[in-house]
């Protein structure tokens, strides 16, 4: 990524990608068969039906797994930039409306989970936006670079503090909840 540009650890694990790989090897042969038994069984409507059927689900799934494979998240020059399956959305922080969802304590391997686990973004005078979690695949917290990183974007319109910036520090200053 070019300079002034930080990828934030937010996205699917190689493991998760493969077994999602696993999974679709193994569905499509098993649409692929319904769609030949509603053809044996109901002649030509239940070929078109079968064939209709299984497109709609290849479709579904393909859909899916690019969406998996390409969701990535990072801020570049106080933008957050958010691939989609088609597309990338943009979101300038110091424009938009920002707000934080908090946790309560969930339990979690490393121990109890607290703290700032979503960032809802919108545009100013825009009713849809976008939910990023600030949860790695693992679904512990980002580095806390990255929640400076986040906020240093967020204060950079009029460079006064705002609230969710200041929660976003406080994140980041915080030891994880249940870390030793």
């Amino acid at each position: 990524m070019a300079d002034g540009t930080t990828r934030l650890d937010i996205g699917v694990t190689r493991s998760m990608k493969i077994q999602a790989v696993a999974l679709a090897a193994v569905l499509f042969p098993a649409f692929g068969g319904l769609a030949s038994g509603l053809g044996r069984g109901f002649g030509p409507a239940g070929w078109t039906i079968g064939l209709v059927m299984f497109a709609a689900v290849a479709v579904l799934v393909i859909t899916v797994a690019i969406r998996m494979f390409r969701y990535r998240v990072w801020l570049e020059d106080g933008t957050l930039a958010v691939q989609q399956a088609f597309r990338v959305r943009r979101f300038d922080l110091a424009e938009a409306d920002v707000l934080l969802q908090w946790a309560e304590a969930q339990e979690h391997p490393s121990g109890p989970q607290t703290g700032v686990v979503a960032m809802d973004v919108r545009e100013r005078g825009r009713q849809r936006g976008l939910r990023v979690r600030l949860l790695d695949s693992r679904n512990r917290r980002i580095p806390p670079v990255q929640f400076l990183a986040l906020a240093d974007a967020i204060d950079a319109r009029d460079g006064s503090p705002h609230v969710s910036a200041l929660s976003l520090r406080e994140a980041a200053s915080a030891e994880p909840s249940g870390a030793a």
